[in-house]
């Protein structure tokens, strides 16, 4: 993928607000909107704009509540650890999974109404076999780089 700094300017305004408008981007990165938008569309042909989702209040879904949590695996075959992905993938309250390096091999984003609820969905998926342990990272505020709160 070659990538030029309007490219990258466009990727990243778009990565904090992907409803942006070709207006709006022109005025911040100093191309025509229409250059704009012809480069929004190649981004999104080459694969540089995976998806564009919505990213929604916690708040508003009953999910106050949000953890990293960093599952420790039994070494087993890739198989195992593909299936284990795809079933916590499913659950509503998975938001991300990392594969990672260190002492975790994966990391999740995980969002409950309440600590008791995120005890009730730890004792329901973590306590199987291909999981050897977890640590678990509540998260106390989070920040968003846009507006710097």
């Amino acid at each position: 993928m070659d990538l030029d700094d309007f490219d990258h300017q466009l990727l990243h305004l778009l990565s904090l607000d992907a409803r942006q408008t070709g207006k709006e981007l022109s005025e911040k990165v100093g191309l025509s909107s229409a250059a704009c938008l012809r480069r929004v569309q190649r981004l999104r042909e080459v694969g540089a704009i995976e998806r564009e989702v919505a990213i929604v209040s916690p708040e508003a879904t009953g999910a106050s509540v949000t953890l990293l949590v960093m599952l420790m695996l039994s070494r087993g075959q890739p198989e195992r650890m593909a299936k284990l992905r795809q079933k916590l993938l499913k659950l509503r309250e998975v938001k991300k999974i990392y594969h990672v390096t260190g002492p975790a091999d994966l990391v999740l984003t995980v969002q409950c109404s309440s600590m008791e609820a995120y005890s009730t969905f730890t004792e329901a998926h973590f306590y199987e076999d291909d999981i050897k342990g977890f640590d678990t990272i509540v998260v106390l505020r989070s920040y968003d780089p846009e507006s710097g709160t």
